[in-house]
């Protein structure tokens, strides 16, 4: 009441200012008693701490948009002041605040939105604003600002015009080929470079075949029973070459013909490996044995292009942790279990794996991971997990986390009340939604 009171006594500012139009009929059944005290409790008196609370907030407007009910309208003021501080709650507000949530929000904006400036074209802007500028564009609309790029290429500076190329690498697509040909010819070496970078993940451009057509002549598959692959070093480029960027020869000193041969190979599509070895990508590496730099390089560049053909026949001979990124949540999930239980990777490396994952995580990567904490040397693995655990084990798991809650180390035991926490209250919230 007395909020009321003293809003009403508010006098408006200038003498023609309008009452809002009220909100509409909010239609949307209001969420039961339980699930609101639950929303209650965790906008005032939060028993857990800030992130799961966070995350809770947001768990529990997931479950009123899959029920088909909003929050209820005594709670909106606390909710969106919490979302304005905490954007991963913002993210998630609409469907669950309803009609009358969308006009408080829309009234807030209309409060504090300074006036609006006059939107400038990229082109118009300097410096990194510009890019900035351009680099929304290129991910919100590629195709456009692949025209738009073209179109004011000559006006750009050379620095510029490296800096604008680079930012195709979002949303890189075979459409971007004729620009990047383009590029090669211009007379700064830096944008030179970046079209080269970018055509290196291009394997179905023209540019590639000349690179396979360039690499195909070096390779020789010898041997009966144990094939293996020989490679020869690249002679000094002709002016087709030199345009591709495979380095000149330098005016003192001897050629460095192994980066000659290392950029060819970033360039051609990696078929020709197959092709030259007659065999599928895992026996073609096998084949590569003893050449670890080459097998290196094939590994970069099938993370570059998310090749997982490759990726798979690397991952059979290698522990490689950016290769492993690149694999669907099912097989990453195996493999960093696997990892996690045979102990050949160091944990440590496999924490952004494992935050990156869909949540819950399956029961086996769960167990495993659980086993690494409680483990002696588990604490400084349970610290790096904090903030994802709670929310990333599936909850057939709470139970044993409450028996090894009574771990001595600090670290490892707040991690695990924090689960238990979590999933208590995430239990409390389903059961309200039913």
């Amino acid at each position: 009441m007395a909020d009321v009171a003293t809003r009403a006594a508010r006098h408006l500012v200038g003498t023609e200012a309008a009452a809002p139009v009220p909100a509409s009929v909010d239609e949307t059944p209001e969420a039961s008693s339980e699930a609101a005290r639950l929303l209650d409790l965790l906008l005032n008196q939060p028993p857990v701490g800030t992130e799961l609370r966070n995350q809770l907030v947001t768990d529990w407007l997931h479950l009123a948009e899959a029920s088909g009910r909003r929050v209820p309208h005594r709670l909106l003021p606390a909710l969106l002041s919490l979302a304005k501080t905490k954007p991963a709650i913002g993210e998630h507000l609409h469907p669950a605040i309803g009609v009358r949530g969308r006009w408080l929000q829309d009234l807030g904006r209309a409060d504090s939105a300074p006036p609006s400036p006059r939107i400038r074209h990229w082109a118009e802007l300097a410096g990194a604003e510009a890019l900035t500028e351009f680099a929304r564009l290129r991910f919100s609309d590629p195709a456009t600002a692949l025209e738009e790029l073209g179109l004011h290429w000559e006006s750009l500076g050379a620095r510029e015009r490296a800096a604008h190329l680079a930012t195709l690498s979002t949303k890189l697509h075979s459409d971007d080929e004729g620009l990047l040909e383009r590029a090669l010819d211009d007379k700064a070496k830096g944008v030179r470079e970046a079209a080269t970078d970018l055509l290196d993940r291009l394997p179905e451009s023209a540019r590639a075949r000349r690179m396979a057509t360039r690499l195909q002549p070096l390779l020789h598959s010898k041997g009966f029973l144990r094939k293996k692959i020989d490679i020869d070093l690249p002679p000094a480029p002709d002016a087709s070459g030199l345009r591709d960027g495979i380095a000149p020869d330098p005016r003192a000193g001897e050629p460095n013909r192994l980066e000659r041969l290392h950029a060819i190979i970033r360039g051609a599509p990696l078929d020709v490996w197959t092709t030259a070895s007659g065999q599928g990508p895992a026996a073609t590496l096998t084949q590569l044995a003893g050449e670890e730099r080459v097998v290196d390089l094939i590994a970069a560049i099938a993370a570059s292009r998310g090749d997982l053909e490759w990726v798979r026949a690397l991952l059979e001979s290698r522990k490689d942790v950016r290769l492993l990124g690149l694999l669907p949540r099912d097989e990453r999930e195996n493999v960093l279990e696997r990892y996690l239980r045979a102990g050949s990777v160091q944990p440590s490396l496999l924490v952004p794996l494992l935050g990156e994952l869909p949540r819950p995580w399956g029961s086996g990567l769960a167990d495993a991971v659980l086993e690494r904490v409680s483990a002696k040397e588990g604490s400084p693995l349970a610290a790096m997990l904090s903030a994802v655990l709670p929310m990333a084990l599936p909850q057939d798991v709470a139970e044993k986390c409450r028996r090894l809650e009574k771990s001595e180390d600090a670290a490892r035991r707040r991690l695990l009340s924090d689960v238990v926490q979590y999933q208590s209250f995430r239990q409390s919230l389903t059961e309200a939604f039913r």
